[in-house]
């Protein structure tokens, strides 16, 4: 599963487009698969002249299905420019060329970097969304958000402990975007419990000695993968198996988690769900 986040990063930051301001953007050109997602939330087709490639990986990007018919870019600078954008989402750490060519030619940059918490989920879309003249947009999506993360949040105090492991045991601790979720859902993240912070790697052997309740994998990680290796086995390890069998094993889409959204919600939901399962399987002695 992808676990990721630091929080909201805006460099070389756009205007807030407004009534007192020029026309908002209308070729917007975005480099990063998180502004992307934004960008495809925010505007209407017509007014994304490119998104970058990963934008079209059901697995990775959340709009995937939405984006027919958009150009895609590789992210090169000379690309970039042939796009003749007149504001340019970009990623912290992503296509450094394509953003200092931009910024050479007086091309508006809004650069973002990753999110460890809803809070800055509202950060980051309240600054893209300014940017793109699209605030009362954007406030509509966080409205919704809210209104869903208030739904899903646990009646009662009870916490089941939940381990998120991606291939190779790969796991998120505190102040990490799936933490949050897990938080705003009424569970405990199992990692942190153990002193983990940010992101790193649990092993087998002290997981099955210490099993969470619940162990969330990746929708895509099952036992056939369509990109087996020895690292996705293990988390059909026959120990980890017998340890947490299939019904206490809650799968999330990859895409929810990669980049903190007004999507990542779903993630809040789904967990949700599955908490209330498992304390009703608890309570009746179901397996």
């Amino acid at each position: 599963m992808s676990a990721f986040a630091l929080m909201p990063v805006v460099s070389g930051r756009a205007p807030a487009w407004g009534a007192a301001t020029s026309a908002p953007p209308q070729r917007v050109v975005s480099l990063n698969l998180c502004t992307d997602q934004l960008a495809v939330l925010l505007l209407p087709p017509d007014r994304i002249a490119a998104l970058s490639h990963l934008a079209a990986d059901p697995t990775l990007s959340y709009v995937a299905d939405r984006i027919g018919g958009i150009p895609l870019t590789q992210g090169g600078a000379e690309e970039l420019l042939a796009l003749k954008p007149d504001l340019v989402l970009a990623g912290r750490y992503t296509a450094r060329a394509a953003v200092r060519m931009a910024k050479a030619h007086h091309i508006p940059v809004v650069q973002v970097g990753l999110i460890a918490d809803f809070d800055g989920i509202r950060e980051q879309v309240r600054i893209v969304a300014a940017a793109l003249g699209e605030s009362a947009t954007g406030e509509s999506l966080l409205a919704d958000m809210d209104r869903r993360l208030a739904a899903a949040a646990p009646a009662d105090g009870r916490r089941p402990t939940a381990l998120s492991l991606a291939p190779g045991a790969f796991t998120s601790g505190a102040g990490t975007l799936t933490a949050a979720v897990m938080d705003a859902a009424g569970l405990a993240n199992y990692p942190a419990a153990k002193g983990m912070t940010g992101y790193g790697y649990l092993t087998v052997e002290g997981i099955v000695a210490d099993p969470p309740d619940l162990l969330i994998t990746a929708a895509s990680e099952t036992g056939t993968d369509r990109h087996p290796s020895l690292s996705g086995a293990l988390i059909a390890h026959p120990a980890l198996l017998r340890a947490i069998p299939p019904g206490r094993r809650p799968r999330l889409e990859e895409n929810l988690l990669g980049c903190g959204g007004p999507y990542t919600v779903e993630a809040v939901e789904a967990l949700a769900h599955a908490r209330t399962e498992w304390l009703n399987r608890r309570e009746t002695g179901t397996p």
